[in-house]
Formats: structure tokens, sequence, C-alpha cells
């Protein structure tokens, strides 16, 4: 079967975790015999890479500035950047060439933001069968980011909001198959309206990380050692990490028997190094490379994902989960879904200094407990052989 793939990133650019699934969808479905076309964006000069089961189409998008330099630019330069790529005229009829040309069986859309959002239009004009899988709130909310506790506001629930999903309800019509790691966030768009006519399916994310036996990990573990709670993700204000530097600060005052590493990049990184200068018990450690993360979870005893946004499925917890290490996070949809109190890990409420707190003492003050539920921790990612065949079977 040829199956076309159509995401806004891809190795070796990269934003978030959605970049790796696609990147192990596209190894896992070329390791059972299908041939992969691969179209995606760049900043550089666009081109073709091609190998044996895969070809990769780079486009770079004529717009404003491109897709993961938002952050540097003003309120109305990223509005009218949004204008341009909603109705990316030039991304979507050079993809429906490519279509045209390559003539796959199927078409897995993910993220578009960055590319076009006309480009399930050239899918329907091509007739050809389109399955897409959501990764955030981005249809709705332009920046993919709904803080919790303030879903409510103006922000997300006017008229520019709602005149922006009423565009993407047309754009994106009805595609044969809507996939999503969470039904947090196929109940999100049903309840919104979206892809009325679709198949909705939950199919949860595969591992994106060399996984080594947790004996080996366990053992690496010096029982002497401080504490050490693991933050990995993007260096961004939405996902946290300044909440968790401010908390653990004021923590670590009383308790010097534990430290913290933040590990990624992001607009907010030089803030999170000056946040943390002076603290000893802090190491901002930066961008890492994906290799690494076996060493990483080695020798952290729980992960943290403080994140102050709605969620889907964080990457970061089904890794974690599969190197046996828990997770305490802040209690937000996607995520509940996920953790199992006590079991796989804890939740605290977001954004709540007193919550997180309390989460974090415990931690420290029951090493031998969260040692004991590292060993046990079910693996609750998609193997990845699994992960394929499903997909698959919904490709048809």
């Amino acid at each position: 079967m040829k199956i076309c793939l159509i995401n806004n990133l891809y190795p070796p650019y990269a934003r978030g975790g959605a970049e790796q699934v696609v990147r192990k969808t596209v190894e896992g479905l070329i390791s059972v015999g299908h041939s992969i076309v691969l179209i995606t964006s760049t900043p550089d000069d666009a081109g073709v890479e091609e190998d044996e089961n895969l070809k990769i189409y780079r486009i770079k998008p004529k717009n404003i500035f491109f897709y993961t330099e938002a952050h540097k630019h003003d309120f109305l330069s990223r509005f009218f950047w949004h204008i341009i790529d909603i109705f990316n005229f030039s991304i979507s009829g050079e993809v429906k060439k490519i279509l045209t040309w390559e003539k796959p069986d199927i078409v897995h859309t993910h993220n578009l933001m960055g590319m076009s959002f006309l480009i399930p239009r050239a899918i329907r004009a091509l007739e050809i069968r389109h399955v897409h899988t959501v990764h955030d709130v981005q249809l709705v909310e332009p920046s993919g980011i709904i803080l919790k506790k303030e879903e409510n506001s103006w922000r997300y629930t006017g008229w520019p909001t709602k005149v922006y999903t009423w565009i993407m309800k047309q754009l994106f019509a009805s595609p044969e198959v809507v996939i999503s790691p969470s039904q947090f966030l196929l109940d999100f768009y049903k309840a919104r309206g979206f892809f009325s006519q679709s198949k909705f399916v939950v199919v949860r994310n595969p591992m994106t990380a060399v996984v080594e036996s947790r004996k080996s990990k366990v053992k690496s573990r010096d029982s002497n050692q401080k504490f050490n709670f693991l933050y990995l993700g993007q260096v961004e204000i939405h996902k946290g990490v300044l909440f968790l530097v401010d908390v653990f600060k004021k923590f670590v005052e009383n308790h010097k028997n534990c430290q913290l590493h933040i590990v990624g990049d992001g607009s907010v990184l030089e803030d999170v190094k000056n946040l943390a200068m002076g603290c000893e018990n802090i190491f901002v450690h930066g961008l890492v490379g994906r290799e690494k993360l076996p060493e990483l979870f080695a020798v952290n005893d729980v992960t943290i994902a403080p994140s102050l946004c709605y969620e889907n499925s964080p990457t970061v917890i089904f890794e974690s989960f599969s190197f046996g290490v828990p997770v305490l996070a802040s209690r937000i949809e996607g995520i509940e879904e996920l953790i199992v109190e006590g079991e796989n890990g804890f939740t605290f409420e977001a954004g709540d200094f007193n919550s997180l707190t309390n989460k974090l003492q415990w931690c420290v003050e029951n090493k031998a407990v969260i040692e004991k539920m590292s060993t046990k921790i079910p693996t609750w990612e998609k193997p990845e052989g699994e992960y394929v065949e499903r997909l698959v079977e919904l490709y048809g």
C-alpha cells in the first residue's frame, strides 16, 4: 500500500510529541512493507529526499515567518500569518500536485498549521481516502493552547474564536476516520460539531524512545542519592515549567535532599535559567538528544508534567511509564485518562502552589514506595507493532 503522511514538521525539525509520533508511524509502516510518501514543511530550501520505501517532500511555505518562529513576532504579524496560513493556496496547490503525481492509496494528515488548512479540500477533490489524527485543540484555538480554569473566558468563547472554529469545520469537513490518542480530545471536537460524518477512534500513541530493561534502570539508582525529579518537554509558559521552578525553589529551602532536572528547549528557556539561578538543586540541561532519554530516566525518580493548559496525551508520560518512572502531573482532562493514582503516578490541581508542594513532599518522604511502584507500572503506550496494525486496519 502507498500511504501519504502529511505533518507540518518532521525531524530534524521538531517542536513537540506529534513529530515523534509521525516519525514512529513512518518507521512502523515501512517495517511491515508499505511505501511512504511524507509531505512536510521546512524553513530551508524546498527539496525531495528519497530512500528505498520513503520519499519526503519538504515544502517551504510562503508566509511572513516559519511556523516555529511565532513567539518572536508581535500580535499583528501573527494575526496576518494565521490568515495566510489558513488559506495558503500555494501550499495546498503544491500538495495537490504531489498527490496527483504519487497517487497514494490513502492520505493520513496530522498537524497542518504552518502549511495550509486547504489541504483537506485538495484531498477531497482527488477523492483519496482521508484519515486525520488530532493532536491538540488547534482547530478551535489557533495557538493550540486553552488554559485550564480560563476556558470560559472571552478569549476562548468570543466571536473571533467562533468564526475561526466555523472556518475550520468547513475546511476539514469529515475525513473518513478521525483518530485521537485520548477520548478527551475526541469529545472536545464532537461537542463543537466537528467531523460530523467521520468515524471516531482512540488509538494510543506508539513508544517514541528506545527503552532499556527496567531491571537495569532500577539497579542504576543508588538509594543514598538525592531524590530526583525530571521535567522533560517544551520549555514554554503554558507547560507550567516556570510555575514548577517557582514552587521547587521554595520547596527545597526545607528539603535539601532533592533535585529538579529540566530538559528541553523553548521560548522561555532563558527565563527558566534566570529564575533557577542561585538554586543549586535545580539543573537546566536544555535540549538533549532522544538517544539520551534512557540515561535520563535511569537516574530520575519521578517525572513532573505541570501543564497549565488542556493536554491531549503527552508523549512524555508514555515514555516515563515505559521506563518505570511514575508521573506527577496536573489534573487535566487528557492527562487524567493516563494517571491511576498510586499505581503509575499522582495528580495535583493545575497551577496550585500548595497542591504541588504537598505532592512533592509526599514523594520525597516516601521514596521506598516510589521505588516499589516503579517496578510495577503497567506500560500504557501502544506497542509499535500493535499501533501499526491498528492503523493499517483503519486505512482499509
